[in-house]
């Protein structure tokens, strides 16, 4: 299937079989659907369910004034309008005469109203639709709770827009709702630390695009990053320092909350523990000491191999399930966790337990043999029972991932779906686990720490297009093996909210280049709210650079991008513990480059248009464009004298000087045969599996030379 500009033709030629009734509905009302063409005008991300875009514009001035009509003590709503009042004269710099929102029946001059019919908390069981009006006078946002209206504001900032006359918000009408009440994010900050005021800022992020779960990974091997009062030896030996006091995470859920957003905590067990036990190595199924660190310890020269076999065989550090003290433990823990955590689900995660450690322990062995326990599977499963029955005591539901299903396990489990088929892990599918009763939530696909550029996300077909019973939803997922504080929301965002997307808009609504469009558009918006996505890169590079100019190295940076799927983490899980240590940043180069770059999405489209349509004006742009690369690598070849640390960069200067003049060529010239095929063969070479990053635009320069643009592959492979 072309996800391409092919889907604007599909969209033409499935309109050619509308009956005549719908063709004149069609003429009565040309713009009451959402068609791509008007998807084109609105720079709206997730995209509404439904929207009339009218005539005219509201222009925002200075008698710009909210009153809002909602309960009296709903403080939620009237900070979320004062949020974007604030955002709004951030975005316009205009200064309004009212600063404050107004409440209540005769408001003075409400050019916008908010009307609210009840007052709720955040859920994923609150009715989160509004109904939005912009007309040439006035502004209407009405939402049947309060969630609806940080979901109806988020949209509203988005569409606020610019010409020479000033700022404006076009004339639409919006009526929107979730296609899927669970729209998650997973953050791991287990493995590496990320400061409370990070995760602030992600929450803002997520609220922008309508995500309305954090799940966050709390514990790993490498990090117990939870205050525990009960049982201090936990975040005092099993974090090196690095923790969140429980009056952090009380701000920070009621700093979510604000925002419509729950936070889901995980504590992950059996397996991934080890930093529980360098604390209580009593919890442990085999002997201590302990301490927080990575799963797997190789020798410096082992071979890559190995690691395959450690997964499958290796006694990583796991709790003992046969033991009452570890379910006492665990019943106190969680029971303190519920006073900081007022969230209904508690994850327990539950997966990549080999059962190794529990093979080798002669107790262990002997408790399942009494408990006719034929493998380690159904220990498992009863450890997972035991925890679930610890939950319900304390008013919980059970969160698991996908390889903790059991059949026996009762139907208000929720598994977390996170296999690939075909993969070498295996696990029963998502969409088997709905049948039979389970609720699902869908992480396959949704891998961003595998470097997969946002279409491949986008267009996940493990998400039914249809709705499915106890299929809730998904969560995108973001590992931070290979990232930390430095590089977190250059990794998180913006390709978030091509998640976020699908699991809001109508299935429909998958056109890849209006996907892009709206991203990149969105990306400048997250910036102006304070992420620091873009500016983190620029940064390091400055640093690189040594007080140069970072116009070459820059322009190159743009046109590079990490590897996509797990092999640098199984090389960096086959370093020595000196090079993943949390204390060591993560500041390389595969760790700052985009996984999206907008300059090549640009560049692609000017290759497209230019071959479909022969425009010279396409032409001269990717000529120019071309240049720009060619010459910023020779530059950056003499800048290396003063900045060596660009040496990184420099390692790929003459392939895109190579590939540069070959895109030129077949630009100026007809070539033979026979040159195309030395042109495509040196294109081939400068794709080396050695590199650490590899250069994004070697395929539409291969497109110059053959005449055909490549399919931009959708294809989600994790090894």
């Amino acid at each position: 299937m072309n996800y391409q500009r092919g889907k604007i033709h599909s969209f033409v030629t499935k309109s050619k079989k509308m009956n005549k009734k719908l063709i004149l509905i069609l003429i009565m009302f040309p713009l009451s659907f959402t068609g791509f063409a008007q998807r084109q005008s609105l720079n709206v991300m997730p995209y509404p369910n439904k929207v009339i875009v009218g005539e005219g514009v509201f222009r925002i001035n200075s008698d710009f004034a909210i009153s809002l009509l909602a309960a009296d003590n709903d403080k939620t709503a009237a900070d979320a309008a004062n949020r974007f009042l604030i955002r709004l004269r951030q975005k316009t710099l205009v200064y309004f005469n009212q600063a404050r929102i107004e409440s209540g029946n005769n408001p003075t001059n409400p050019n916008m109203s908010i009307q609210i019919n009840t007052k709720v908390e955040s859920s994923i069981y609150a009715d989160e639709s509004y109904e939005l009006s912009v007309t040439t006078g006035r502004i209407e946002l009405k939402a049947p709770t309060t969630i609806g209206t940080l979901r109806g504001l988020e949209t509203l900032i988005q569409l606020v827009t610019a010409d020479e006359n000033g700022y404006y918000i076009p004339a639409v009408q919006i009526s929107d709702e979730p296609r899927f009440k669970w729209r998650g994010m997973l953050v791991d900050v287990a493995r590496h630390f990320l400061p409370i005021e990070i995760l602030k800022k992600n929450i803002d992020a997520m609220a922008a695009v309508k995500l309305n779960i954090l799940h966050l990974h709390l514990t790993d091997d490498e990090g117990f990053r939870v205050e525990s009062k009960l049982y201090p030896k936990l975040h005092q030996m099993g974090s090196y320092g690095r923790y969140y006091t429980q009056n952090e995470l009380t701000d920070l859920v009621k700093y979510a909350s604000e925002r419509g957003i729950t936070i889901v905590p995980e504590f992950d067990l059996p397996g991934h523990s080890r930093s529980w036990f360098a604390g209580y190595p009593e919890l442990a199924s085999a002997p201590g000491p302990y301490k927080p660190g990575p799963r797997f310890v190789f020798d410096a020269d082992a071979p890559r191999e190995e690691l395959a076999a450690a997964v499958n065989s290796a006694p990583t550090p796991t709790i003992d399930p046969t033991r009452e003290e570890v379910y006492e433990f665990l019943s106190n823990l969680f029971g303190e966790m519920t006073d900081i955590f007022p969230s209904p689900y508690f994850h327990i995660g539950a997966d990549e337990n080999n059962g190794a450690a529990w093979r080798q322990n002669p107790n262990i062995a002997q408790f399942m043999k009494e408990n006719k326990m034929e493998n380690t599977h159904e220990l498992h499963s009863y450890f997972v029972g035991r925890v679930y029955d610890i939950f319900k005591k304390h008013n919980r539901k059970m969160i698991a991932y996908q390889e903790a299903y059991s059949e026996e396990l009762p139907k208000d489990v929720i598994f977390q779906a996170w296999i690939a088929q075909g993969g070498p892990m295996q696990a029963v599918p998502p969409l088997e686990i709905a049948e039979k009763g389970n609720t699902v939530l869908i992480n396959t696909g949704f891998y961003i720490d595998l470097f997969f550029p946002s279409h491949v996300h986008y267009i996940n077909p493990e998400i039914p297009a249809e709705p499915i019973e106890n299929v809730w939803g998904g969560e995108v997922a973001l590992w931070s093996e290979l990232v930390d504080e430095n590089c977190f929301e250059g990794r998180a965002w913006p390709r978030s909210a091509a998640v976020a997307e699908r699991l809001w808009s109508p299935a429909s609504i998958t056109e890849i280049n209006d996907m892009y469009r709206r991203l990149y558009k969105l990306s400048d918006e997250l910036e102006q709210n304070g992420l620091n996505h873009r500016l983190n890169a620029r940064r390091w590079l400055s640093v690189m650079a040594n007080g140069t100019s970072l116009d070459a190295p820059y322009t190159i940076f743009e046109i590079l991008a990490p590897f996509q799927g797990y092999r640098r983490l199984a090389t960096t899980m086959m370093q020595p513990a000196s090079y993943t240590y949390e204390t060591v940043p993560l500041v390389n180069l595969p760790d700052m480059v985009d996984v999206d770059s907008e300059v090549e999405w640009k560049f692609r489209e000017q290759v497209e248009i230019y071959l479909n349509e022969k425009e010279p004006k396409a032409k001269w742009e990717i000529e120019n464009q071309l240049k720009k690369w060619k010459d910023a690598s020779v530059q950056l070849k003499k800048q290396v004298g003063q900045a060596p640390n660009l040496k990184i960069l420099n390692a790929y200067t003459d392939r895109i000087i190579k590939a540069s003049d070959i895109g030129l060529m077949a630009l100026k010239v007809n070539l033979s045969e026979t040159k195309k095929e030395e042109a495509l063969q040196q294109l081939k070479s400068m794709k080396l599996r050695t590199d650490v990053v590899e250069i994004r635009i070697l395929d539409e320069i291969e497109a110059l030379v053959t005449g055909k643009l490549t399919e931009l592959s959708t294809e989600y492979k994790m090894y």
